[in-house]
């Protein structure tokens, strides 16, 4: 298979997926996808919850207060600092660290 190939793979998997999550009430997530001439493998996820819709970069601004949907991160809050060229650097409301994130796993609060 080719790189090309995987890509269109992912978004007709993911939307073919749609259904199951409306039907189900979960949220279906794919992991990394790896793959050879002849095969491809990835991790698939689905959690109960409410549909979390993908939002890319272009969604946020800075100062914009954000949640980070990860396990780790359940009930913090984030403000927006710097929006880069692929992730978003985000600092814990009350807290020093600053995180980078990918876009796609950033919630508006």
């Amino acid at each position: 298979m080719t790189s090309t190939e995987v890509k269109n793979f992912r978004v007709d998997f993911q939307n073919a997926v749609t259904e199951l999550q409306k039907k189900y009430g979960v949220n279906i997530s794919t992991g990394a996808i790896r793959y050879s001439d002849s095969e491809l493998r990835f991790k698939v996820t689905a959690r109960k919850g409410k549909i979390v819709e993908k939002l890319d970069k272009s969604a946020f601004n800075v100062g914009e207060k954000v949640t980070i949907n990860h396990k780790s991160c359940k009930g913090k809050i984030y403000e927006i600092v710097k929006v880069m060229a692929k992730n978003i650097k985000v600092q814990e409301i009350g807290s020093f660290g600053l995180v980078t994130v990918s876009p796609g796993l950033l919630q508006k609060a």
